[in-house]
């Protein structure tokens, strides 16, 4: 039985959103769009992360999210987001290529560089301390985000759509692992960015075209973003 790790998405004790969607997100939508069955589990993780996860873990684990098949589980989202892929057929065309693997791996990898730079910004202060712990201070540290950081990203992430030339996809000519998570990547952001998000896609119409394709276009994404297994973003950190 395939399982997926994460935080809880709602907060039991106040009905507010806690984790929502998060990193797990990166993970979920594989098992969806690969239409393979799988069990979340989101309680008692403090005790399987920390307190006992000495006795818990056949193997060491530092964080959520964790994909688990029966003894075997692995950590490190793009890590696991690439070993889903392998199982589920959604590696990029030509991936027993070592040059395909390394571009694959170099576009994923980089998403998740965006992801953990955009949640510093959330949390200028301390990483461990909520974001509502500490707003007021992050409300620089997010523009100057949203006003530097974020457009490198996204014009890099547009030449790489630019350079598999005649392809809506980033790599060979159909969809792979790669274009899941950039999909989750460009969701994220525009739902935690809804108002600046016309300015941010105005410089990037590939990557524009790209998430309103697949949302649109996509039999299987159709499906999934009106599933109740859809969970909302926690509208705070990108997740």
């Amino acid at each position: 039985t395939w399982q997926l790790l994460y935080w809880p998405p709602i907060d039991k004790a106040t009905g507010k959103t806690y984790a929502g969607a998060g990193r797990g997100e990166y993970l979920r939508i594989l098992f969806e769009y690969a239409g393979v069955a799988y069990e979340e589990i989101n309680d008692d993780l403090r005790d399987y992360f920390f307190a006992k996860a000495a006795e818990q873990q056949t193997y060491p684990l530092l964080a959520p999210p964790v994909v688990r098949f029966n003894d075997f589980a692995v950590a490190q989202t793009p890590v696991a987001a690439e070993y889903l892929a392998t199982k589920f057929g959604l590696l990029p065309e030509n991936s027993e290529s070592p040059e395909v693997a390394a571009r694959a791996r170099q576009i994923v990898a980089t998403v998740h560089d965006y992801i953990a730079d955009g949640r510093l910004s959330f949390h200028p202060v301390k990483s461990t301390m909520s974001y509502h712990s500490q707003k007021e201070e992050a409300v620089p540290y997010v523009k100057a985000f949203v006003t530097e950081r974020l457009p490198r990203y996204f014009s890099h992430f547009e030449r790489l759509l630019a350079a598999n030339a005649g392809n809506d996809v980033f790599l060979g000519s159909r969809l792979s692992y790669v274009d899941l998570q950039i999909f989750v990547m460009l969701r994220v952001t525009r739902s935690q960015f809804a108002d600046d998000w016309p300015a941010i896609v105005a410089d990037v119409p590939l990557l524009k075209a790209f998430l309103d394709n697949l949302e649109s276009s996509d039999p299987k994404i159709s499906a999934y973003l009106n599933s109740p297994t859809l969970r909302p973003f926690a509208g705070d950190s990108l997740m």
